[in-house]
């Protein structure tokens, strides 16, 4: 474990979304592995607090209270959570494209759908997770959680390192063509196709407009004071701003007025390296 682990820590203020939400960076040599290990508590008076999740290219395991560990898979669409005020909630995200080396499954097995860990990882695994949730606070259960992960590095089959690297190119350049990434990668477009599906869930152009999406939500938590529509579609990396339209409302069911406003929908990869890069058009 990291001695100096609160140095390390990334917070943010989900707002509306969890409003003890909070993210941190997870020790070497799991953060080859995953972008964060989160917490959350919801808060709220009503009989039930409702969250919007978005698409986002990742795969987290989540913890809630003491319902069975699961692992959520990555999402086409947006989907409605809800839990009740005071329920706590603790996940590991993984880098986008990472997570099937440790689970030992292809991430189009995951596709749009939430699924038992023990179905993923046996009974003993489920059970070594499932106690985390018995930790006396959220600190424990983060540490607990970090250190069951680490276990599971010793299973890790290798990762696909020719869908890392493309990963990083459709970072480097959003409004890049697929057609150029093949040629990139020195691969054909079927298995340009097959190899992303197998390691993200779904094909590279899928995955470019995912992240876009997410760079459109990382540039909008950054700024003090909002970008105009138009600006943001081309900081962004969207071809106009009709392009931005579309695709947030395929992402998010809301249109970009309602989404970009503060304290809205957060970017889920502000602790990866994705977004260190301007919209750059090179290699």
């Amino acid at each position: 474990m990291n001695a100096n682990r609160d140095s390390n820590e990334h917070e943010i203020n989900a707002g509306r979304i969890d409003s003890g939400y909070r993210e941190y960076r997870p020790s070497l040599p799991l953060a080859d592995h995953l972008v964060c290990l989160w917490t959350a508590r919801v808060g709220g008076n009503s009989s039930q607090s409702e969250r919007c999740v978005v698409p986002d290219g990742c795969i987290d395991i989540v913890l809630v209270d003491g319902e069975p560990p699961m692992v959520v898979g990555p999402w086409t669409e947006s989907f409605l959570v809800r839990h009740a005020p005071g329920t706590t909630i603790i996940g590991g995200r993984w880098h986008p494209g990472r997570a099937p080396a440790m689970l030992g499954l292809p991430a189009s097995e995951l596709l749009n759908q939430a699924v038992p860990l023990g179905a993923v990882w046996g009974d003993a695994a489920n059970a070594r997770f499932a106690r985390i949730a018995k930790e006396r606070d959220a600190a424990e259960r983060r540490a607990a959680m970090e250190a069951a992960l680490l276990e599971r590095l010793a299973y890790a089959r290798p990762l696909d390192e020719a869908v890392s690297a493309g990963i990083q190119w459709i970072a480097r350049n959003p409004g890049g063509r697929i057609e150029q990434l093949s040629q990139w990668m020195g691969i054909s477009s079927r298995q340009l196709q097959r190899r992303f599906t197998a390691s993200v869930g779904y094909g590279a152009k899928m995955f470019q407009s995912v992240l876009r999406f997410q760079r459109l939500l990382h540039l909008n938590d950054r700024m003090s004071v909002p970008a105009s529509l138009a600006q943001s579609s081309v900081d962004a990396g969207y071809a106009d701003q009709s392009h931005m339209t579309r695709e947030v409302q395929r992402f998010s069911g809301s249109p970009p007025t309602a989404l970009l406003r503060p304290q809205s929908v957060r970017c889920a990869l502000q602790l990866s390296n994705l977004f260190r890069t301007t919209c750059d058009r090179n290699d």
